[in-house]
């Protein structure tokens, strides 16, 4: 499961790489780090959010598709009865696919602003394990998070001496059924805009 998950996300960083090359306008990409949590479980690692902008109203807003593709460990993740003993894995994946409006700062490569803000919606999924202190019969509760549906998404972007850096905050609805306790992941995050500069040449 994890190999198809990292091919999928390799995938994805390859072909928007490869489309954003051509012209620096349509891609993005920022590298960061977040915290996430739901019901008995928090976890946290290092992200990465390419992105390509396939309508650009102008140098200072635009639509994009793109990822926030997360990667990391569970922070809480403890002594379990049903592993003899022996923690689950540690290893947590959070992938968000959006449909996201950019404006101001970071908007482009080529926006030259101080401030700026996005919002967006889309697909996500988070696969992680948490610690519990039991399982009962009914499995309404279980070491495994497997969460997918719905995700929202906004924030906003300031300036840093000569660089950007951005404020992240997210929801991913839980819409299967495999952890009925979990409603949904809260996520927030800081990212570095690669390749954004506040003060432009003229």
């Amino acid at each position: 499961m994890f190999r198809l998950y990292a091919l999928l996300c390799a995938g994805c960083w390859l072909l928007l790489q490869t489309r954003g090359n051509a012209q620096s306008r349509l891609f993005s990409q920022a590298i960061g780090g977040g915290l996430l949590a739901g019901s008995n479980y928090l976890g946290g690692g290092l992200v990465y959010s390419p992105r390509l902008n396939f309508f650009c109203f102008s140098d200072h807003s635009a639509l994009s598709i793109g990822a926030n593709i997360g990667l990391g460990t569970t922070i809480n993740d403890n002594y379990n009865s049903n592993t003899g003993g022996n923690s689950t894995s540690i290893f947590m994946t959070n992938v968000p696919f959006l449909l996201t409006w950019n404006f101001g700062n970071a908007a482009t490569n080529k926006a030259c602003t101080k401030w700026g803000c996005f919002a967006g919606a889309g697909y996500g999924f988070q696969n992680a394990s948490r610690g519990v202190e039991y399982i009962d019969d009914e499995e309404t509760t279980t070491n495994q998070v497997h969460v997918s549906g719905l995700v929202l998404s906004a924030g906003f972007r300031l300036p840093v001496e000569n660089h950007s850096l951005g404020i992240r905050v997210t929801y991913l609805f839980n819409n299967n059924r495999y952890n009925p306790d979990i409603t949904g992941i809260t996520g927030i995050g800081i990212d570095y805009n690669i390749g954004v500069k506040i003060h432009c040449a003229r």
